[in-house]
């Protein structure tokens, strides 16, 4: 995750990633896109191989593959 740290969160209506179009509105999914994403836990499920809920990192074999359950933890630094 460390590709998009940070980063300004790109939504629909503010496009604040580095790629020529707008990341969150291509995914369907705000997050904290850099040259749009190796991970975005706000995208769409899918049981397709289309993008969706995606950690690139996380197995690097099935590319576009969704997670079916993701849990963000934050703490103060």
């Amino acid at each position: 995750m460390t590709k998009h740290r940070d980063r300004a969160f790109t939504t629909r209506d503010r496009d604040n990633d580095l790629y020529s179009y707008n990341c969150a509105v291509y995914f369907s999914g705000a997050w904290w896109y850099n040259n749009c994403y190796s991970s975005n836990l706000n995208g769409v499920y899918s049981d397709t191989t289309d993008d969706g809920v995606a950690l690139y990192n996380w197995d690097t074999t099935t590319y576009q593959y969704s997670l079916k359950y993701t849990q963000m933890k934050i703490r103060p630094v």
